[in-house]
C-alpha cells in the first residue's frame, strides 16, 4: 500500500470543551503560509445532534502546526455562520490556497434545514487567516443545483485563474467541473452568467464525470467523483485528489489521484484505477457517517506527500507516502480522453 496511515490518527480530534466544535471536526483542507507555518482549515460541528433541526450547525476552525502532524488549534473558529446564505446548517468542508497576497478560502455554505436546504459554494478571502480580516464574498457556485467542494489552482496558468467545483454533488451525476476567470477581482465577483455557462458547456467545462448512467445503476452508485484537495504542481503534472464514485451497496468515501496536464489542467492525463485509500480503520467504518475516508488537503513536506482526510466524519487523519513513489504509481496509468475522464 502507497499510502500508510499515520500511527497518531485521528490527529485532530473534537474539542468537547468548546461548544462550536464539540460534536465533530473533520475534513481539514491545508496551506503552508509565507512564514512557513502550515495552517489547517476544517470543519467543526457542535455538540447538537444532526436531527435537531435549527441547531446542528458548522463552522470552520483553524489549526497551526510546524510539522505537519501536530496541530495546535485556536480557540475561536476561523468563519462562523452569520449571513443569511449560511443560516440553518452553517459553514463546511472549506479549501484553501495563497494567491497573490491572500489566503483563498472556499466553503459549503448551506441554506435552511432538511428536507428544504440549499447546497452551495462560497468564498472568504483574508490576508492573514485571522477572524477578524476575513472578508465574505458570498456564493460564488452554480445556483441551480447543489454544489460544494471548490478550489482554484494555486497559480495562474498564463496570467489567468483555473477554478473547479463539483456540481449535483452527492447525487450519481456529481462531476467536477472547471471554469476560467481573467483576473482575481471576477474570481470574487463572478461575472453575472459565468459559472452557468460552465455548467451549460458541460463537456468542454467537465473535468471528472461520473460512468455510464446504466452501470451506476447495476453498481448501485450513489455518488459521482468530488473534489478533494487543491493541487499540487509537480514535474509530472498537477497531483489533484479527489472522492472517486463507489460501487458499493453501503454507501463509501473512497481516495483516488489523477495528473492534471500542466499547462492545460482541466485535461485528465493520468489516473488511478483503483482508490489509494479506502476506509479500514475502526474511525473510517464506524462514525458519525459510516465508511468514510475523505480527501480535502494535501501538501508535500521533505518529498513527502501529506494527505488528510475525514474519518468517519469525526476526526481528521492523516496519510502520507513519497512522492516520487506516489507518481510513478499514477504514471503508470496513462489516460487520453477527449473530452472529460470517468472518474
Amino acid at each position: 500500500m502507497l499510502m500508510k496511515r499515520h500511527p497518531a490518527n485521528p490527529i485532530l480530534r473534537r474539542n468537547p470543551d468548546q461548544p462550536w466544535e464539540a460534536g465533530s471536526v473533520l475534513n481539514g483542507t491545508v496551506v503552508r503560509g509565507a512564514d512557513g507555518v502550515i495552517h489547517m482549515l476544517y470543519r467543526a460541528t457542535n455538540g447538537v445532534s444532526f436531527s435537531t433541526a435549527g441547531e446542528y450547525v458548522s463552522s470552520i476552525g483553524i489549526a497551526d502546526s510546524t510539522d505537519g502532524v501536530t496541530f495546535v488549534r485556536r480557540p475561536e473558529p476561523l468563519i462562523a455562520p452569520d449571513q443569511p446564505y449560511e443560516q440553518g446548517l452553517g459553514c463546511e468542508d472549506p479549501r484553501v490556497v495563497f494567491l497573490d497576497g491572500e489566503y483563498y478560502i472556499y466553503y459549503t455554505a448551506v441554506e435552511g434545514t432538511p428536507p428544504d436546504i440549499k447546497v452551495r459554494i462560497a468564498l472568504a478571502t483574508t490576508p492573514d487567516l485571522r477572524a477578524e480580516t476575513v472578508t465574505k464574498h458570498g456564493v460564488v457556485g452554480p445556483q441551480g443545483a447543489p454544489s460544494k467542494a471548490a478550489t482554484l489552482l494555486p497559480e495562474p496558468i498564463d496570467g489567468k485563474y483555473v477554478w473547479y467545483f463539483t456540481w449535483c454533488s452527492d447525487t450519481p451525476g456529481a462531476a467536477i467541473l472547471h471554469t476560467v476567470f481573467d483576473d482575481l477581482d471576477a474570481v470574487k465577483n463572478p461575472p453575472p452568467g459565468h459559472v452557468a455557462a460552465a455548467v451549460g458547456d458541460y463537456d468542454t467545462s467537465a473535468v471528472l464525470i461520473p460512468g455510464d448512467r446504466a452501470e451506476l445503476v447495476k453498481k448501485r452508485v450513489r455518488r459521482g467523483p468530488e473534489l478533494g484537495a487543491p493541487p499540487i504542481r509537480t514535474e509530472d503534472g498537477w497531483l489533484f485528489f479527489y472522492c472517486n464514485s463507489d460501487s458499493e451497496e453501503e454507501p463509501e468515501w473512497q481516495i483516488s489521484a489523477a495528473l492534471l496536464d500542466l499547462a492545460e489542467p482541466w485535461k485528465v492525463i493520468a489516473r488511478t484505477p483503483a482508490p489509494l485509500l479506502t476506509p479500514q480503520t475502526e474511525s473510517e467504518l464506524t462514525g458519525i457517517v459510516n465508511r468514510v475516508t475523505f480527501p480535502a488537503g494535501a501538501l508535500v513536506i521533505d518529498g513527502v506527500v501529506h494527505l488528510y482526510y475525514g474519518s468517519g466524519d469525526q476526526g481528521i487523519c492523516l496519510a502520507t507516502c513519497e512522492l516520487d513513489a506516489l507518481l510513478e504509481h499514477v504514471k503508470t496509468f496513462p489516460v487520453k480522453c477527449d473530452g472529460p475522464c470517468v472518474g
